[in-house]
């Protein structure tokens, strides 16, 4: 996805075959990786097409699909690490989720920033907040681009689904909480999740289970 303003490029990565961007500003040639989850030569690749250099790396959580390849990005662009605090504890246990899923991972380097609720992050003259939408994980967050309609969900929203809540940490009242929350953004805000393809909030809102109905 493209236009004047702003720049999105996606890979699917990895055994769980998990969604990885890369976000950036036409305009200053800024850039952001969200969720570094596999395949580092072709997500800084994605960057180098677009002559984007990458300030920033986002993480919605710190599942080991969405962080594998952490140590490559950040030596290779010594960009600041952005995290919420409430997933420092799966952060830290990195090479032992990498044992339980077979993905081979070292230490991962210390997040350099913490993410909050509200916070705004500037990616060039784009700006994400950051909503906190724990469930899938104590520390999950999504990254709303209004401007441009989209969200980066995470493993939030799935079309026609959600993330998991029955690994550790996760909450599934805290999830029905996220849920309701992300559901009542514009109908038109597309929807770039952990897994599986694009949607929309309108079409969820229509078609998805786990927005309709208790469960």
């Amino acid at each position: 996805m493209s236009s004047r303003d702003i720049i999105i490029e996606s890979l699917t990565v990895g055994p769980i075959q998990t969604n990885v961007y890369v976000v950036g500003c036409a305009e200053t040639g800024e850039g952001v990786i969200v969720d570094a989850g596999g395949d580092p030569e072709g997500l800084l690749g994605l960057a180098d097409e677009h002559d984007l250099k990458i300030t920033k790396i986002l993480q919605t959580h710190a599942h080991i699909d969405h962080v594998a390849a952490i140590p490559e990005i950040k030596e290779a662009t010594g960009a600041p690490i952005y995290l919420h605090p409430d997933d420092m504890m799966l952060w830290q246990a990195a090479p032992q989720q990498g044992q339980m899923f077979g993905i081979p991972v070292e230490q991962l380097p210390s997040p350099d920033k913490e993410l909050f609720d509200g916070q705004t992050i500037a990616i060039g003259k784009l700006s994400a907040e950051v909503i906190f939408l724990p469930g899938h994980s104590p520390g999950s967050v999504g990254f709303h681009i209004a401007e441009h309609s989209v969200i980066l969900s995470g493993d939030v929203l799935f079309a026609g689904s959600m993330g998991r809540v029955d690994l550790p940490g996760s909450d599934r009242n805290q999830m029905r909480a996220s849920l309701e929350r992300i559901s009542g953004l514009p109908d038109d805000t597309r929807v770039l999740s952990g897994h599986g393809p694009a949607t929309s909030i309108g079409r969820e809102k229509q078609l998805n289970p786990f927005l309709k109905q208790d469960w």
